[in-house]
């Protein structure tokens, strides 16, 4: 987190600034949401569970962060708009070196796939 904090998406803000709160909370199985941010707060949350990959550890850390970095836009779906898909896709640009397609979906593992294949087996 740390190192992904310094990247320069994140320069102008809150994450330059400081370390947010975050927490791994661990389920038994596959949750539905596999992490949260709660910019308010300045915290987020990761989920572990069985069988998770680290490539979807890596996007969901990266994914909550961007939210923190963006928080609730004033546009159409606020939350997941185009200003978090354009803040994301540079994120992983810069933090994963993942040049992928737009998404059509903000669901968690758009990005995963990409980043496993680049982790060394």
């Amino acid at each position: 987190m740390e190192r992904l904090r310094g990247l320069p998406v994140f320069a102008a803000g809150p994450l330059a600034a400081g370390e947010p709160e975050l927490k791994v909370r661990r389920a038994r199985g596959r949750p539905n949401r596999l992490g949260f941010a709660v910019p308010a707060q300045f915290r987020l949350s990761v989920t572990a569970y069985p069988g998770i990959r680290p490539g979807d550890v890596l996007e969901t850390l990266l994914h909550e962060l961007v939210h923190l970095h963006v928080g609730r836009a004033a546009e159409p779906h606020a939350w997941h708009g185009k200003t978090f898909k354009a803040a994301l896709a540079r994120a992983m640009v810069e933090g994963y070196g993942i040049v992928a397609a737009k998404p059509r979906a903000t669901t968690h593992g758009a990005y995963a796939e990409a980043i496993e294949s680049r982790w060394p087996r």
